[in-house]
C-alpha cells in the first residue's frame, strides 16, 4: 500500500480521495454504485490488496458491516479533526460535492459530508489517482459522474 497523506489512517485517504471526485449523490443518479461508502470500500479494496470487492456484500454495491463501522469511524475522526463536517439530515449536498445551484438530491449525512480542507482531500485523490489498481475504478466513475452532470443541466436541474 502507498504510504499516506498528512498522517491519515488509509481509510481516510480513501474516503477524502472519493469525496474529492465530485460524484453525484447516488439517489439523484438512480446508481448505487456512485454511492461514497461503495466508492470508497472499492478503492480501499484495491489499495489494500488489489481486491475491488474485498469490502463489499456479495460483489456490492452494499459494503461489509466491518467496513461500514471502520469508515464510520473515520467520518468521526476527521470530523473531530476539523477536516470534514456532516451537515444536519435533509440539508443539499455538500458544497464542491455539486455544482452550486443544481438542487438534484438530498444526502444522507452520514454517507457524504462536506470537505473543509480541499487541499488535503485534494493530496488524497492525487495519492489514489498514483495507484495503478485504483486509476481505472476512479477514471470510470469520474466520466460517469460527468455524464450524470451534462444531462442534470440539460433536463434544467441548474438554476
Amino acid at each position: 500500500m502507498m504510504g499516506e497523506v498528512a498522517g491519515l489512517q488509509g481509510i481516510e485517504v480513501s474516503f477524502l480521495g472519493v469525496l474529492s471526485l465530485g460524484l453525484p449523490p447516488s439517489r439523484a443518479a438512480g446508481d448505487e454504485t456512485f454511492r461514497v461508502d461503495h466508492c470508497t470500500a472499492v478503492v480501499h479494496g484495491l489499495r489494500e490488496a488489489g481486491d475491488p470487492g474485498l469490502h463489499l456484500t456479495d460483489g456490492g454495491p452494499a459494503v461489509t458491516p466491518a467496513f461500514a463501522a471502520e469508515l464510520r469511524a473515520a467520518i468521526e475522526s476527521l470530523t473531530q479533526r476539523g477536516i470534514l463536517v456532516e451537515p444536519a439530515a435533509g440539508m443539499p449536498a455538500a458544497p464542491g460535492g455539486f455544482e452550486a445551484g443544481l438542487l438534484v438530491d438530498l444526502v444522507q449525512p452520514d454517507v457524504q459530508p462536506a470537505v473543509l480542507d480541499r487541499w488535503l482531500a485534494q493530496q488524497c485523490m492525487e495519492q489514489l489517482l498514483s495507484i495503478p489498481a485504483v486509476y481505472p475504478f476512479l477514471m470510470r466513475q469520474y466520466a460517469r459522474a460527468g455524464e450524470f452532470w451534462r444531462r442534470a443541466r440539460e433536463a434544467g436541474y441548474a438554476t
